[in-house]
């Protein structure tokens, strides 16, 4: 793979994220375990935060005019198919990390959405909750696609009403807090969001009307960042281990490094379903933070 390289450089690529990756829940423990994996190596990783200037003209980035990387890693379901399918044709090896583009012979590790998100649901259904509604991303994103399609597949394989669904254009703190007054106005007992951050929103949302979590609305997140575990209701959530979603990209790149006409690879990572005290027995469906 040294033999192969010209640079000794990987760039890991964020792109439509908020403040610093280093204060970021999730991308910051993904580039910890790709770090510590292409050390290995004795390749050097430099991080770059790439704007719309770029994601409309690639040539205009200069670690790719310049080939100052000999592969890149980018991360996140945001990633425009467009300028991903440009790279690629570029001839850059490329790995995708939480995306997949389904008919592109692109490299990705992804966390097992879909079944990590019938398990959660399975969860919610167990506690007798028929009134639920999903909070999630753009439905183009890979994440939020498989998420709740994964939430659904669980209430019609229980010929139970499915979910209704939410969406915005962030899955942030600030777009669960919106979203939860359009999914509360309608009635439900239990919200299953797409990430941890839109779940926490949710939640802030609820104990600002009222709303007692558990007992009158179970919440549930994905991801388990720091702050799931640690909020004033611990969060029910799926844990993801993001490190090794890191490592991972990391081994398929040097794969692709040595051998750039090989097959597409997709590593898909195990994920568990962590109970905590966000969630609880179903009660009468609420609406506007009164009792139904």
């Amino acid at each position: 793979m040294l033999a192969t390289a010209k640079s000794q450089n990987v760039c890991f690529v964020v792109y439509h994220v908020a403040g610093p990756v280093s204060a970021d829940p999730f991308y910051f423990q993904i580039l910890m375990g790709l770090e510590a994996e292409l050390r290995k190596a004795g390749l050097h990783l430099t991080l770059e935060v790439i704007d719309e200037d770029v994601i409309k003209d690639p040539m205009s980035w200069r670690t790719i005019r310049e080939r100052r990387a000999d592969g890149i890693i980018l991360t996140g379901p945001y990633v425009p198919s467009q300028f991903i399918l440009k790279l690629q044709s570029l001839g850059i090896p490329l790995v995708l990390i939480d995306n997949y583009l389904e008919h592109a012979q692109v490299d990705s590790v992804v966390a097992d959405d879909r079944a990590s998100a019938r398990a959660m649901a399975e969860h919610i259904i167990s506690l007798g909750h028929k009134e639920v509604s999903i909070i999630s991303g753009p439905m183009d994103w890979y994440s939020s696609r498989e998420r709740a399609a994964g939430f659904k597949e669980a209430f019609e394989l229980h010929k139970i009403k499915a979910p209704a669904i939410y969406t915005a254009d962030e899955t942030t703190f600030e777009s669960g807090k919106l979203l939860f007054a359009k999914a509360i106005k309608n009635g439900c007992t239990a919200i299953l969001a797409v990430t941890d951050p839109m779940a926490l929103g949710a939640m802030n949302a609820a104990v600002a009307a009222g709303i007692r979590i558990p007992e009158d609305l179970s919440i549930t997140g994905f991801d388990d960042i720091d702050s799931a575990a640690n909020a004033v209701i611990p969060l029910t959530t799926i844990s993801v281990a993001r490190n090794y979603l890191g490592l991972s990209a990391a081994r398929l790149l040097w794969a692709r490094l040595d051998d750039k006409e090989a097959p597409r690879q997709r590593i898909d990572i195990t994920a568990d379903l962590v109970i905590r005290s966000s969630t609880g027995p179903a009660k009468k469906a609420q609406k506007k933070g009164k009792d139904a």
